[in-house]
């Protein structure tokens, strides 16, 4: 199988001047006809995707068709480039080595062996399932250790959620009274685990997220090696869960929040103008939360916002409304910083000042009994409901559904159909107006 090896950079920071350029990870792909077949039984190839240690700014870098550092007399390219030539052939030198034993390895495997000969050392891989947990979770993780199949380090909400399920995962051991290992987790376990958990009020979409990291690391424990258990892989040994309310903002309801006068309170105001960007762009906050001019220009005549989603590395254009725009130039088109949980901790207050206190019902699966409760609207609000807000209005005020596509990035109308919060009145609404349920204008030929 022919193999190809291509190096990028993670954040190429196009449009950004050199000067306000900062230094950004090398990646390299090697892609060496790995197939992974998905649950459909589809399959997709799987690079080796692989953090090089090597930085360099943006403007110092040519892509196609070297993928190097440019010939410069201001950067020691040469050293820089011979460093990169080094991680190609210790990659193709694994790879080959592999084959040689007769294994098609995994990429995993291929990212644990070029660390190795990159590092220089062999490090003592964990014999039970305990110390692979603690030490994926604990150590590699939150090191920098363990890259993610992009070749990131794992971000802050990852690196929380997995710590919760090890927590759990110990808790679940004391309440057992024994200590669990590879040959432990089989269905009878995920029995026990579900109960454990019922019996604790969990919500069974904590639950779910707590059985799909396990078995999301027993996959990648197999994988390296480290036992040869197939019980999560059945199909009763899935993550459970249940509908989620999602709710989204109103129009009236984002005025609302517009033009609720917090002049007596900076943090405040900052916030509400924060999370009005997520409503308007229909962004994740870790992109509404950090434009800057750098975003922003001209298209036309128009104002656009321009940036490069962080989650997916799609790059969207999002028209900017009259509101946004004075939003941007409150702040002088730079956002002020702030941290996303202090945002979901007072963005639920600050939409109770303005009013959003409609009282809604929401259904809740609690120790495996569906439940329905009444809570005040404001409560539910967190950072995600404006980019839900945002892309539902747009919906709702007739921009088709692929332009919105276009400014959420997301990729498939199904995904997106699923995304947004439309009840099939407000559907039935929009689409009233449509030639075809306006009929044939003609009247019927009488006989």
């Amino acid at each position: 199988m022919a193999t190809s090896v291509i190096f990028k950079l993670r954040e190429p920071q196009n449009g950004v001047s050199p000067g306000k350029q900062k230094k950004t990870m090398v990646i390299m792909y090697f892609s060496y006809g790995f197939q992974e077949t998905n649950t459909d039984g589809s399959k997709r190839y799987l690079p080796l995707k692989y953090a090089t240690g090597e930085k360099i700014f943006p403007f110092y870098w040519r892509d196609r068709p070297h993928y190097r550092a440019k010939q410069t007399i201001e950067f020691d390219y040469e050293s820089f480039n011979t460093r990169l030539d080094n991680i190609e052939n210790a990659v193709k030198t694994a790879y080959r080595n592999e084959l040689n034993k007769g294994v098609m390895p995994r990429p995993e495997r291929l990212r644990k062996i070029l660390q190795e000969m990159i590092e220089g050392k062999v490090e003592q891989a964990p014999k039970s399932l305990n110390q692979f947990l603690k030490k994926y979770v604990e150590e590699d993780m939150k090191t920098g250790k363990r890259l993610t199949e992009h070749g990131e380090v794992f971000k802050y909400g990852t690196i929380r959620s997995y710590t919760g399920f090890w927590q759990q995962f110990q808790k679940y051991q004391e309440y057992i009274g024994r200590e669990l290992n590879w040959e432990d987790i089989d269905l009878d376990f995920y029995d026990g685990w579900l109960q454990f958990f019922l019996e604790k009020n969990y919500s069974a979409n904590t639950i779910g997220k707590h059985t799909k990291t396990l078995k999301t690391l027993m996959r990648i424990a197999r994988e390296e090696g480290l036992h040869n258990n197939m019980e999560t892989d059945k199909r009763r040994f899935r993550p459970i869960s249940s509908p989620v309310q999602n709710i989204y903002l109103t129009e009236k309801e984002v005025e609302s929040l517009y033009r609720l006068d917090l002049g007596f309170d900076l943090s405040m105001a900052e916030i509400r103008d924060v999370f009005l960007v997520g409503c308007y762009t229909a962004q994740r906050f870790s992109d509404y939360s950090r434009i800057t001019p750098d975003n922003v220009r001209k298209v036309s005549g128009s104002w656009v916002i321009d940036i490069t989603q962080r989650k997916t590395s799609e790059r969207v254009v999002v028209p900017v409304r009259p509101e946004l725009l004075t939003i941007l130039n409150r702040h002088n088109f730079r956002l002020p910083k702030l941290y996303e949980q202090k945002v979901n901790s007072e963005i639920k207050h600050i939409c109770r000042l303005a009013g959003i206190t409609e009282v809604i019902s929401i259904e809740k699966v609690r120790g495996g009994k569906k439940i329905t409760v009444t809570v005040q609207k404001c409560t539910l609000v967190k950072t995600h409901t404006a980019r839900r807000t945002g892309a539902t209005n747009m919906y709702l005020a007739g921009i088709p559904t692929l332009a919105i596509m276009k400014f959420t990035g997301h990729k498939t109308e199904s995904e997106f159909l699923k995304y947004i919060n439309v009840t099939r009145e407000e559907t039935a609404r929009i689409h009233a107006s449509h030639p075809y349920f306006k009929g044939n204008p003609l009247k019927i030929a009488s006989k």
